[in-house]
């Protein structure tokens, strides 16, 4: 499973705010003073360009593992959380349905749509964490640190099995 399989409700959001809206506003301001019809043209032409540069941006979902960090981006969230290899780290694979305390339950600075649950969280034990649960999924890695907390569409270590040290995936 691949984190490029964002559902429709994004894209949809996205062509209604960035299309449809200024569509809408546009058509009210030439009905009412047509001499604005040039400068409106230019201005939907840049919204149609801001969809498609928003789509390009939520659909570039990476995950890079290093010897000892794991860097995360999705749309216009990242992280890096570092030692991700010491004694106090620990790195797990749940279904989904037994997150427990995991679980996101307030999404503190995030996009919380069906499908596309990216940024930042707080989990039903009341700490904040990255949160990038992309697509239709069963399992979630889990990556605890001393200073961070990550959750993560699929198994990451079966995913990128054979990848090499630097996996740049779910692109």
């Amino acid at each position: 499973m691949y984190l490029s399989e964002i559902g429709w409700h994004l894209y949809a959001l996205l062509f209604i705010v960035c299309l449809v809206l200024p569509a809408l506003i546009l058509w009210a301001l030439v009905y009412f003073k047509p001499l604005w019809l040039r400068q409106s043209l230019w201005l939907f032409s840049f919204c149609s360009l801001c969809f498609l540069l928003l789509s390009l941006k939520f659909s570039n979902n990476t995950l890079l593992m290093t010897e000892n960090s794991l860097e995360l981006k999705a749309g216009l969230y990242q992280t890096k959380i570092d030692d991700i290899h010491s004694a106090q780290s620990k790195v797990s694979v749940v279904f989904c349905d037994e997150l427990g305390e995991f679980k996101p339950v307030v999404a503190v600075n995030a996009i919380n749509l069906p499908n596309y649950k990216v940024g930042w969280y707080r989990l039903a034990n009341q700490q904040t964490a990255f949160v990038m649960l992309i697509g239709d999924i069963d399992k979630v890695t889990v990556v605890s640190t001393k200073n961070a907390i990550a959750l993560i569409s699929g198994d990451i270590n079966r995913d990128n099995a054979g990848a090499g040290m630097q996996a740049k995936a779910f692109r």
